[in-house]
């Protein structure tokens, strides 16, 4: 007869202080050919990048996301261009310091500039992510013992873990805006609370008959 087990998944969670924030930003430019869109919206996010530069984003905290060209069409279905776009990210480490990133930012390219995402983060999430799965453990562990002990038994030794995934840090906001930059700055306040870790853990221990040794301890 094959050993009696018993499986739990237990979820835990942990409160952390998010201390960046991570922009998506994205430059447009139209133009009547696919070389002269592309050339327009990398002019675009070098004058970006540059602004940012100089508001104190290291180069570490900035990267190209992607670049795509699409057909534009008016009314009546006639090709009247195309449409280059390139995303960059933009990582904040000042809270207090957001809205006048963004504002810098729209000052270089007007209207060219959409937010697609304003993420609070933290730049190290590993603290966290311990006390979350130490929570999901023990959740995990103390209803395992319930359900042992409504079998008759007691939960011997842990024969497997397996962490599905943990869930990133929560978004503050996501947004779609072309504004000007006075405008953006006014409307992009961010304060930082608290954000929530998650943690899943599924556990299996082998059930032991109550009073045999090598149970776990209560």
């Amino acid at each position: 007869m094959g050993k009696r087990t018993v499986t739990v998944t237990g979820r835990g969670r942990a409160a952390v202080s998010p201390d960046v924030v991570r922009l998506d930003l994205r430059v447009g430019h139209d133009a009547p050919d696919v070389a002269a869109a592309l050339a327009g919206a990398a002019e675009g996010v070098t004058r970006v990048v540059a602004v940012v530069r100089e508001q104190g984003v290291a180069d570490p905290d900035l990267r190209t996301l992607d670049a795509s060209v699409g057909q534009r069409w008016d009314n009546t279905g006639v090709a009247v261009g195309f449409t280059a776009q390139q995303r960059l990210a933009v990582t904040v480490r000042r809270l207090d310091a957001v809205g006048e990133v963004l504002a810098a930012a729209a000052g270089a390219v007007g209207n060219a500039l959409l937010v697609d995402a304003v993420r609070l983060d933290v730049a190290d999430r590993s603290a966290a992510l311990r006390s979350a799965r130490d929570a999901a453990f023990a959740d995990a562990t103390d209803r395992a013992r319930q359900y042992a002990g409504l079998s008759g038994t007691r939960l011997g030794a842990v024969l497997g873990v397996a962490e599905p995934g943990t869930t990133p840090v929560g978004s503050f906001k996501a947004v779609a805006a072309a504004a000007s930059g006075r405008d953006m700055a006014m409307a992009m306040p961010v304060e930082g609370g608290d954000l929530d870790v998650d943690a899943e853990i599924t556990v299996t221990w082998e059930l032991a008959a109550e009073g045999s040794a090598g149970s776990v301890p209560e």
